[in-house]
């Protein structure tokens, strides 16, 4: 029977990060948040997001080779991992950063005038093969004489392939200011993207193959690991592939899951105060859109809880722009970023709830998230594919945090490949319009400046220790604090207290003065 091979997750997410060495793997199993440590542990090689010297570690983007057995009418009749143990695999990434020669945030072309081989970060595609090998770096040049460190690769005692970003460093040329959030020309930092590629050779078997490819994105930290985005960048995509798939469109004939569908948009909501303010002015505990308190009532598709769905519902905004007025966002985003909104998907299953249209499977707690050892074959690859996903921004694009609208494009796709980006897209094309350096863009996006759109992965307010809505940054911060001393803001994490969970700040250690 036929036996095709494919690289997961479809799209790995890898995020920078100051360590010179210590890194970990970004989470592997849908709902649940990466675990690289013990919070309070500060012992040497202890495993939390920070290293001893208190840098944070770069989050790896772990790719897996698949082997799928198809029968005579195409059905999928076996799947399985591809090891060291089976075949010798060699990887190939091709990273770049095409930001400082691509169209900005203000419509106008980065440092227009220039050769934009001079502004491309591109050293080519770097090959590695074999298990457990060692770092391999990948660099480019910008401005014809900056050095600019991409990530390296490495690979693990399975032979599977380790992406990391670089070290999270933004340089200038001289002269070169830093005015605004998104555009400044003269200025590179080390985000990048890129295909991931594998030849196969079997065992015993003569001839190699190549896998279909995946796609990894290098991105900023998530600072809020635990707390998931209303909209993730695995609804996006998933909206996107439903436009290919009638089978994954909502209709009347869908089923809706509350436990699987709307759950998460509820508990994504109601877990939102912890990292900020606004949203704890509707949706903290003791509050009537706190909707993790008032799980019993929603997830009934009774009669009686119809009013209580059908307000929530009301007050969301549509895709076509209309509806309420939720997510939050200022004017600003509303008029010009796309991704505004929950995606069609999404709306249209919180609709069907509204109307009482959904299962009503709630079990009365939420499921444990599945360990990914103990999941069917079978279904490891979907798991990767989506858990790197959910744990990123879906949106609003303006410009994002991990990836840019181009997520939106239907171009960006393959439409014979589900979740997959098209490899015809050159390398860097997935993050050329974000923000350089990216650290302006997580020095502007505070309630100051009018935006609450990612606290999810860029915290506004948090607890820390008796303070409660405690700014995440310092407010007397400027762009060039932020370039300089990002690895000092701290993460958030889950606590127990008194068999309560809360989500707090560790591991700050903004300590110096704010202009260094």
């Amino acid at each position: 029977m036929p036996i095709s091979y494919r690289v997961h997750p479809a799209i790995g997410i890898a995020r920078v990060g100051d360590s010179p060495e210590d890194f970990f793997i970004g989470t592997e199993v849908p709902g649940l948040a990466p675990s690289p440590g013990t919070p309070g542990d500060t012992s040497r090689g202890s495993r939390r997001y920070k290293d001893s010297e208190r840098r944070i570690k770069r989050q790896g983007a772990r790719f897996r080779v698949y082997a799928y057995t198809t029968d005579a009418a195409g059905a999928v009749t076996d799947v399985r991992e591809v090891t060291a143990a089976d075949a010798a695999i060699e990887w190939t990434v091709h990273l770049a950063n095409r930001k400082p020669g691509s169209t900005g945030m203000s419509g106008r072309p980065r440092n227009e005038g220039r050769d934009l081989a001079d502004l491309i970060v591109d050293r080519g595609p770097t090959r590695i093969v074999g298990a457990n090998q060692p770092m391999t770096g990948v660099a480019g040049t910008f401005m014809k004489n900056i050095s600019v460190k991409l990530g390296d690769l490495l690979t693990d005692a399975a032979g599977r392939l380790i992406v990391l970003g670089g070290h999270g460093s933004s340089q200038s040329v001289p002269g070169a200011t830093l005015e605004d959030f998104a555009d400044n020309d003269g200025w590179c930092d080390d985000v990048s993207d890129g295909p991931v590629r594998a030849v196969v050779r079997m065992n015993g078997v003569g001839g190699s193959v190549e896998a279909d490819p995946a796609w990894v994105i290098v991105a900023p930290p998530d600072f809020a690991p635990p707390i998931e985005n209303v909209v993730t960048l695995y609804d996006a995509v998933y909206n996107m592939m439903a436009r290919f798939d009638p089978g994954l469109a909502v209709t009347d004939a869908t089923a809706v899951s509350f436990t699987r569908d709307i759950y998460p948009i509820l508990r994504r909501v109601s877990q939102m105060h912890w990292v900020s303010k606004v949203a704890a002015r509707r949706h903290a505990p003791g509050s009537r859109m706190h909707f993790l308190s008032r799980i019993d009532e929603l997830s009934s598709n009774a009669d009686t809880s119809r009013d209580a769905r059908q307000e929530i519902f009301e007050a969301l905004r549509s895709p076509s722009g209309g509806g309420g007025t939720m997510p939050k966002l200022p004017p600003l985003a509303i008029r010009k970023a796309r991704g505004a909104s929950l995606t069609d998907t999404q709306y249209a299953r919180m609709q069907r709830w509204a109307r009482g249209a959904f299962d009503a499977d709630w079990p009365g707690a939420e499921p444990a998230p599945a360990v990914f050892e103990n999941l069917p074959e079978a279904e490891r690859p979907a798991a990767l594919d989506r858990a790197a996903l959910e744990a990123c921004v879906g949106g609003p694009f303006f410009p994002g945090i991990e990836a840019s609208l181009v997520m939106l494009d239907e171009a960006t796709y393959d439409r014979a490949r589900p979740f997959r980006i098209n490899t015809a897209l050159p390398p860097g094309a997935v993050t050329a319009r974000m923000a350089v350096p990216w650290q302006a863009d997580f020095k502007d996006c505070t309630m100051e400046q009018g935006a609450d759109w990612w606290p999810g992965q860029r915290p506004n307010d948090v607890r820390r220790g008796d303070e409660r809505d405690a700014p995440w940054a310092p407010p007397e911060w400027d762009y060039i604090d932020m370039v300089r001393q990002w690895s000092q803001l701290g993460f958030i994490v889950a606590r127990t207290v008194a068999g309560t969970t809360e989500y707090v700040e560790d591991e700050r250690s903004v300590e110096r003065p704010a202009t260094v």
